[in-house]
């Protein structure tokens, strides 16, 4: 199936070669598991048909033949798979599009008045030649994310593996071990102080796991919204690590709850997730790295533009040789591209730069056109 990404190419591409070769209409036609897909359509004229099987079909035999087509004044059978998309012209041309291991296709330009001439073949065999390109890119970059984000999910649960089984699992075979021994001893008072010893110690294991819990996904998101996740990340950061951590929020009115100054604005779960995502890893890097004392969490929706950012008050970003090639991460650390990588993921730009003063400022914003139903307010 054709990602949003390459729909989107194919549309954008058949509206450059309509153009290119002042055709009245133009077709993108992919296979797919069988069928004949039109893609994408610009120009005059609206395909009756959209999808049809390979075999047994008209348009079928054209893209088996896999050869280029030129038509003048077609009738009979040569018209026979204009006539199954519901099309007509006065002159045709059409260009087998290769896409490597990923089947191929046909471009299809028609005219319903005057006639194709020899450049506008050799035109037509270029563009296609760069649509193929152009695809074979895109489907490249989009493997490379889903490669990205398998492998971010992997390290994140190594990640969390570690955690456990170095904090959580060996606490608690701590603590079995001293009730063991108090049990072993028949020492009524020494058992009764492990007991005590014990239980103050499953509390504190209890609060780490219920951290680690908050950590993977924060029941505050799904519950409340992004302003009051952000919120108790800010108080988690203060307790935690000591940073004087505040927000300053301002989503916009939230039309469905009227005026009620309670009520907070929601956005959709991908990008109300990401953006806590972002600002998590923003405040992990303010905490172990920085040296900071203070951060301030910015959130804020104006002009149909969300606007996120952390500023500290830290020493900096590192100086030009610490940097990684694209200038704004550093090699191996500070999971800056993984940061930015969730950024594009939602249609979103995110720059690092000095805060004023001293310390660092991480920035994002992401257009809101365009994008999902918000979440159900609660």
């Amino acid at each position: 199936m054709l990602s949003g990404s390459e729909l989107w190419l194919l549309r954008l591409m058949a509206d450059r070669g309509l153009a290119l070769l002042d055709a009245s209409s133009l077709l993108m036609v992919i296979e797919e598991r069988g069928e004949l897909r039109v893609a994408a359509a610009s120009g005059a004229g609206t395909p009756r048909l959209r999808i049809m099987p390979v075999q047994g079909s008209a348009l079928g035999a054209v893209y088996l033949a896999g050869e280029p087509v030129s038509l003048e004044r077609p009738r009979g059978d040569e018209a026979a798979w204009l006539h199954e998309l519901g099309l007509e012209a006065r002159a045709v041309l059409v260009e087998p599009l290769s896409m490597e291991a990923q089947g191929g296709g046909l471009i299809i330009a028609l005219r319903s008045d005057g006639s194709f001439r020899g450049p506008d073949r050799d035109a037509l065999r270029a563009f296609a030649a760069s649509v193929a390109q152009r695809l074979a890119a895109e489907r490249s970059v989009e493997i490379e994310r889903l490669r990205y984000g398998m492998e971010a999910r992997e390290r994140e649960r190594t990640r969390w593996a570690r955690e456990i089984h170095d904090e959580s699992i060996q606490g608690i075979g701590a603590l079995r071990l001293q009730l063991a021994n108090a049990r072993d001893l028949e020492d009524k008072d020494a058992l009764s102080a492990a007991v005590d010893t014990v239980l103050e110690g499953l509390g504190t294991e209890i609060d780490g796991l219920r951290h680690l819990i908050t950590e993977l996904r924060p029941a505050a998101l799904d519950d409340l919204g992004l302003a009051a996740a952000l919120d108790a990340l800010a108080r988690r950061a203060q307790a935690i690590e000591g940073l004087d951590a505040r927000t300053e929020i301002d989503l916009g009115v939230n039309t469905e709850n009227g005026s009620d100054p309670e009520a907070r604005r929601r956005l959709d779960p991908e990008l109300e997730s990401t953006v806590y995502r972002i600002v998590q890893e923003a405040l992990t890097n303010v905490s172990r790295h920085a040296e900071a004392t203070s951060a301030v969490i910015s959130v804020t929706v104006r002009d149909g533009v969300l606007r996120a950012s952390v500023t500290d008050d830290g020493k900096g970003l590192p100086d030009n040789g610490r940097l990684g090639p694209r200038g704004d991460g550093l090699e191996g650390g500070f999971g800056m591209g993984g940061m930015r990588e969730r950024a594009e993921l939602i249609g979103g730009e995110l720059e690092f730069g000095p805060a004023p003063g001293k310390g660092t400022t991480v920035r994002l914003a992401v257009p809101l056109a365009g994008r999902p139903a918000a979440s159900p307010s609660y």
